[in-house]
């Protein structure tokens, strides 16, 4: 079996490094000692620079974010209004077929009992005429008959 050891024997990272001393991480390069360490005041400015340009890039997402978010707030402003308009729109044309259909219903009604009082001043009229006719038979039979006399 194998020992477990203290500190991995594999690289911990892809940069080259090697293994954890107790004063920090070692590379490969680490045989050029103290040497190619910048000092640290420069290490500072660097940080403080990369700091800055951070936060310059944190604002400007803050900012994005802030321009999105209202984007998003219109158009769900914008959908909500159009669902209603349609809502209006849907309601508005059901009322309409509503009227329509009960026109059409009025106005069958309406049709309906027209042709009725027709088809009853048709049967009064030929019933009339009828009745004309028979009138004027009798008379001319009557005055036929006064002229007979």
């Amino acid at each position: 079996m194998f020992m477990s050891c203290r500190f991995p024997l594999q690289p911990r990272h892809v940069d080259g490094v090697l293994y954890v001393d107790f004063y920090g991480i070692s590379t490969v390069n680490s045989d050029q000692g103290s040497s190619s360490r910048s000092p640290p005041q420069q290490e500072v400015e660097r940080l403080s620079a990369e700091l800055t340009e951070l936060m310059k890039e944190r604002m400007h997402n803050v900012m994005e974010i802030g321009e999105l978010k209202a984007q998003l707030a219109k158009k769900t402003q914008a959908t909500k209004n159009c669902e209603a308009m349609l809502s209006r729109m849907v309601e508005e044309r059901n009322a309409a077929i509503a009227r329509e259909e009960e026109a059409r219903s009025a106005h069958g009604h309406e049709l309906t009992r027209m042709k009725a009082k027709l088809d009853k001043t048709k049967y009064l009229k030929d019933l009339y005429v009828k009745m004309a006719a028979t009138v004027t038979a009798q008379r001319d039979v009557a005055w036929q008959r006064e002229d007979q006399l």
